[in-house]
C-alpha cells in the first residue's frame, strides 16, 4: 500500500474527491492518503500553507494522484503540487504521477501533468481497487524518470 497525495480543484471537485476517498481510501487498503483532508486553512497565507501543510504531506507520499475535472488544469495550486511532487531534493524524493479523470465531468488536464507522462499515467476513474492499485504501482515505478520542469509555475488560475 503506497502513500499518496491527492491533488484537485477544491471549488468544483470536492464531491468527486469525497467519493474517491470513500471508495478507495485508507480503510479500503488501496492507498494511505497523505493529503489535506477537512482542514480549515483558507485564512492562512500561501507560503504558510505550502511550507507547513502541503510540502510535508507531499514529502510523506510516493505518488501524487491528480483528480482531473473541469478546472483542474487551470488551478495554480494543482500546478504547484505537481511541480513539488516532481522535484528531487535531499528532503523530497520524486513522486510518480497518476491522473484520474472524474467520470461525470469535463476534463482540463494540467499542462505539467501532460508534459510529464513519463513520470506516470492518466486513466479513467478505476472501477475496482485492484485497477487503482496497479495504476498507483505503475506511477510509483515511473517516479525515477527525469521530469520536465521547464514551464514556469502558474501565478494565477485560468479557466477553459
Amino acid at each position: 500500500m503506497r502513500n499518496v497525495f491527492v491533488s484537485y480543484a477544491h471549488r468544483l471537485d470536492q464531491d468527486a474527491v469525497d467519493e474517491f476517498r470513500k471508495k478507495f481510501g485508507n480503510d479500503k487498503m488501496v492507498f494511505s492518503d497523505r493529503s489535506l483532508e477537512n482542514m480549515d486553512i483558507g485564512n492562512l497565507s500561501s507560503d504558510t500553507i505550502k511550507n507547513n501543510y502541503i510540502r510535508p504531506k507531499i514529502r510523506n507520499s510516493s505518488v501524487t494522484i491528480v483528480l482531473i475535472g473541469e478546472e483542474t488544469g487551470g488551478r495554480w495550486w494543482v500546478d504547484w503540487e505537481i511541480y513539488y511532487s516532481l522535484i528531487n531534493t535531499k528532503n523530497n524524493g520524486r513522486n510518480g504521477l497518476l491522473g484520474i479523470r472524474i467520470p461525470y465531468k469535463k476534463h482540463f488536464v494540467p499542462k505539467r501533468l501532460e508534459k510529464n507522462l513519463n513520470m506516470g499515467l492518466i486513466i479513467d476513474m478505476p472501477k475496482t481497487a485492484k485497477e487503482l492499485e496497479q495504476a498507483i504501482e505503475l506511477a510509483y515505478q515511473k517516479r525515477t524518470n527525469i521530469p520536465d520542469l521547464s514551464d514556469p509555475l502558474r501565478s494565477r488560475n485560468s479557466y477553459i
